[in-house]
C-alpha cells in the first residue's frame, strides 16, 4: 500500500476513535481527514501512485460533497415536518390504535408498520423515531405491559425503512453502488431487511410477552418473570392538535411526493424541498422555526463521511484494502463474514448508522459488485447494524429510556444495551446463512 492509502486508513481509525472517545461529530472529522490528505498529497507526492490520485486538490476533494442526499435530507425533514406538526401523523395513528383496541398482540406491530412506511417513503428515520416514541409511550399508559415492545418494534420499523431506495441511508447505498459502477434493486434491498427486522421483532415480542411482565416499581428483576417496566406520564400539552386545512394540504403533499418519486422517477431531494416550500407559503404562521426540524447533525456527519471517503476512493484506497483482504483469503464467505460483523460492531459503537453505512458500502461494492446476489449481500451487512437502533448510545434507544418512569430508566437502558450487544454475535450470524448456502 502506498503512502497515501496508509494514511487515509489511519485517518478513517482515528476519526472513529475521537467520535466515540470525544464526542465530536464525525462528520466534522471527516472534513479534516480530508483537509489533511489534501495537505499530504501535496507536501509529499507519491510516486507511486497513479495520476488520478497525484492530482489531489480543494476542487477535487469538495466534487464528492454529496448534494443531491443533502437536499433530500432536508426536502424529506421538512416535508414530514408539516405532515407531524399539522397533527396528521398523531390522528392518524389514534385512529389506527382505536381500530384495533386491546388486541395486544397486534398493538407493536401498528407502530412497527407505520414507521416502516414512514420511512420508507422518504423520511429520516430518526425524525420518524422522533414522532412514534412519544405517541408509543401515551399508549402504553393505557397498555403498560406492552410498552417495552411497541416502542422497540416502532423504532425498529422506522429504521429498517432506512433501506428504501428513497430514504437518505438507501440513498447512500445507491450513490456508493453508482461509484463503483453496480447496479443492484435497491427494494429487493428493502424487502430483505424488513424479513430480517420482522423476525426480530417477533423473536422479542415472544421474550417480552405480557404473560412474562411482572410489577416491578424500580424496574429489579422479580422472582419469577421479567420487569415491567412503564412509561412516563405525559403532558397533555405535547399532543398535536389537528388543524383541519393544514392536515389535508400536508397529507396530499405526502402522498404526492411518494407518487412523483416513486411513478414519476423524480428527484427525491428536490421533490420533497418544492412541496415543502409550497405548504409553507400557504401556512406561514405554522412553518415559524422549521429550519430546526432539519437534521443538521446528520447532515454534517454525511457530508463530512462522504467527501472523506470519496478522497480515499481517490487515492484507492479501496481497491488496496480488497487485494489485502483477498490475499489473506479467497473465499468470499468468510469476506462476507468479516464485513457484515465488523460493520455491525461500529453500528453498536458509533451512534450514526448511516455513517457506518458510507463506510462499509463501498468496500462491500468493490469485493462483492459482481454478484448476482449482490442485494442479499447488502441485507447480510446493513440489516444487522440497522437494529443496533435500539442501543441506548443511539438517539431511539436514547429516547426510549427518555419516556420510561424516571426510576426504572436504569432498568431500560440495561435492557436495551442488553438487546443491542445479543445482536452482534447472533443476527448477522444468522442473516449469512443463506449467502452462505449460494456461495
Amino acid at each position: 500500500m502506498s503512502f497515501l492509502q496508509i494514511l487515509s486508513l489511519v485517518l478513517l481509525v482515528l476519526i472513529l476513535v475521537l467520535s466515540i472517545w470525544r464526542h465530536v461529530n464525525i462528520g466534522l472529522l471527516g472534513f479534516c481527514a480530508a483537509a489533511v490528505m489534501l495537505v499530504a498529497s501535496q507536501t509529499y507526492p507519491d510516486s507511486g501512485m497513479a495520476s488520478q490520485a497525484q492530482a489531489l486538490t480543494a476542487k477535487t476533494v469538495l466534487a464528492h460533497f454529496p448534494g443531491s442526499i443533502v437536499t433530500l435530507l432536508i426536502g424529506v425533514s421538512l416535508l414530514f415536518a408539516h405532515f407531524e406538526r399539522s397533527g396528521s401523523l398523531s390522528w392518524i395513528t389514534d385512529k389506527v390504535y382505536k381500530t384495533i383496541g386491546n388486541h395486544a398482540m397486534l398493538i407493536p406491530w401498528v407502530g412497527y408498520v407505520f414507521g416502516l412506511f414512514i420511512s420508507t417513503a422518504g423520511a429520516f428515520s430518526t425524525a420518524t423515531i422522533t414522532l412514534l416514541v412519544p405517541i408509543t409511550a401515551a399508549l402504553g399508559r393505557r397498555l403498560p405491559k406492552i410498552f417495552f415492545i411497541c416502542e422497540v418494534a416502532a423504532v425498529v420499523g422506522a429504521n429498517t425503512g432506512a433501506l428504501s431506495p428513497i430514504n437518505p441511508v438507501g440513498m447512500v447505498i445507491k450513490d456508493a453502488a453508482s461509484h463503483a459502477n453496480v447496479s443492484f434493486n435497491g427494494w429487493q434491498l428493502w424487502l430483505l431487511g424488513t424479513i430480517v427486522s420482522a423476525v426480530t421483532v417477533l423473536i422479542l415480542q415472544f421474550i417480552f410477552s405480557p404473560k412474562r411482565m411482572t410489577d416491578s416499581p424500580k424496574g429489579q428483576k422479580p422472582g419469577r418473570g421479567l420487569a415491567l417496566l412503564k412509561p412516563i406520564a405525559l403532558d397533555n400539552s405535547e399532543k398535536k392538535q389537528l388543524c383541519p386545512s393544514y392536515a389535508v394540504c400536508s397529507t396530499l403533499a405526502v402522498l404526492l411526493f411518494i407518487v412523483l418519486v416513486v411513478f414519476a422517477d423524480a428527484d427525491v431531494g428536490l421533490t420533497s424541498i418544492s412541496l415543502a416550500v409550497a405548504m409553507m407559503l400557504l401556512f406561514p404562521q405554522q412553518s415559524k422555526d422549521f429550519s430546526k426540524k432539519i437534521p443538521w447533525n446528520a447532515v454534517i456527519v454525511i457530508s463530512g463521511l462522504l467527501v472523506f471517503i470519496g478522497t480515499m476512493m481517490s487515492v484507492h484506497t479501496m481497491t488496496a484494502v480488497e487485494e489485502s483482504l483477498l490475499s489473506m483469503t479467497n473465499n468470499q464467505i468468510i469476506l462476507l463474514f468479516i464485513i457484515a460483523y465488523l460493520t455491525t460492531c461500529l453500528s453498536n459503537v458509533e451512534s450514526s448508522t448511516i455513517g457506518v453505512i458510507s463506510l462499509m458500502t463501498p468496500m462491500i461494492f468493490t469485493i462483492f459488485g459482481g454478484s448476482e446476489h449482490l442485494p442479499l449481500i447488502l441485507a447480510a451487512c446493513t440489516a444487522p447494524a440497522l437494529l443496533s437502533v435500539i442501543n441506548p448510545i443511539h438517539i431511539a434507544g436514547t429516547l426510549i429510556v427518555s419516556y420510561t418512569d424516571e426510576q426504572q430508566q436504569d432498568a431500560m437502558f440495561r435492557r436495551l444495551l442488553t438487546i443491542a450487544f445479543f445482536t452482534i454475535p447472533i443476527i448477522p450470524g444468522a442473516t449469512m446463512i443463506l449467502p452462505a448456502i449460494i456461495f
